[in-house]
């Protein structure tokens, strides 16, 4: 079935609301469970799903990492969507069990670490175990029961049928996580976009990312995330993930990254695509604006350079 969405799995996961989000009135049928970041990608690149669903950010614990380094270094997949939503915890046991009997708290270790203060004051003695997922704690809570505990969503606990023993149990409220929408093509611009790329710097010297940054601040662009990375081939050899508003086909976005690529080893684009909860605003008419005066200053230039005989002598 190729209109599938790929997810990261199992069922009961944030991902799964994310992708059930993405996918409107979708059945079952029209998901597909996936065991890691790498395998959604793969089934896009299959065509076994026509798009994937995989998160790449948290409130509380910053970018998730698996997802930024297998965008940029494993697949060719674009990023075309992104939606953000609000994240609740609970701690959930296959049987009533009380606090002070906890040996072992399963979940992911993003939640584990949202959890920190709850779980140092709740439960001290228990053994934190990390898990793939949240829903996968909870399969695991389900299915050894005893004195473990899971720190899972509400829908993970519904469905592997645990007894909630507390609820809202983050450290701090407001926490969300951003999923991103992959699939092999590009959006056309709604006017409040992103675009996403990842930039290796040619050789690590004073004012090269000083560089880097002058090229969109020049034209009045506003970065919304910077991020180093390894780029897996050296000790102390990083690469940059940057986040700038506006779209590829944006004139100004356009004309920074090609400065970019024409001052720096290697530019990858990993996706432009309308920004979570966007709308058009003032702000984007401006841009639409600024672009214009782009556009009107190329064809000036073009204009004189019409005008050169590239077969007449030169000198007087």
């Amino acid at each position: 079935m190729t209109d599938r969405i790929a997810y990261l799995g199992p069922e009961g996961t944030f991902t799964e609301t994310a992708a059930r989000l993405v996918g409107g009135d979708v059945d079952d049928d029209a998901l597909l469970t996936c065991g890691d970041v790498i395998e959604v990608l793969r089934s896009v690149e299959s065509g076994e799903a026509v798009r994937g669903v995989v998160p790449i950010e948290n409130t509380l614990e910053g970018s998730v990492t698996a997802t930024l380094d297998a965008l940029a270094f494993d697949t060719d997949l674009l990023v075309h969507g992104e939606l953000e939503l609000p994240v609740a915890l609970v701690a959930a046991a296959s049987d009533e069990v009380a606090l002070d009997e906890v040996t072992e708290v399963h979940s992911h270790p993003v939640a584990l670490s949202a959890c920190r203060r709850w779980l140092s004051h709740n439960v001290p003695q228990a053994e934190r175990v990390a898990s793939a997922s949240t829903a996968r704690a909870a399969a695991d809570v389900a299915e050894r029961g005893g004195s473990r505990l899971a720190i899972v969503n509400p829908i993970a606990a519904e469905r592997y049928g645990l007894q909630v023993v507390a609820r809202e149990i983050a450290d701090r409220t407001g926490n969300s996580t951003r999923f991103v929408v992959v699939g092999t093509h590009l959006p056309a611009p709604t006017g409040w976009d992103k675009t996403s790329v990842v930039v290796f710097i040619e050789e690590n010297r004073p004012g090269a990312l000083l560089q880097l940054l002058e090229i969109f601040a020049e034209r009045d662009l506003n970065l919304t995330k910077i991020e180093s990375r390894p780029t897996k081939h050296e000790l102390g050899e990083y690469c940059f993930f940057l986040d700038v508003e506006g779209h590829l086909a944006d004139e100004r976005v356009g004309d920074a990254l090609a400065a970019v690529k024409r001052t720096h080893r290697d530019v990858k684009v990993l996706g432009s695509y309308r920004r979570s909860g966007a709308r058009r605003t003032a702000e984007a008419d401006r841009i639409a604006a600024d672009d214009a005066a782009y556009r009107d200053a190329a064809a000036w230039l073009s204009t004189w350079r019409d005008r050169i005989d590239r077969d007449a002598p030169t000198g007087v």
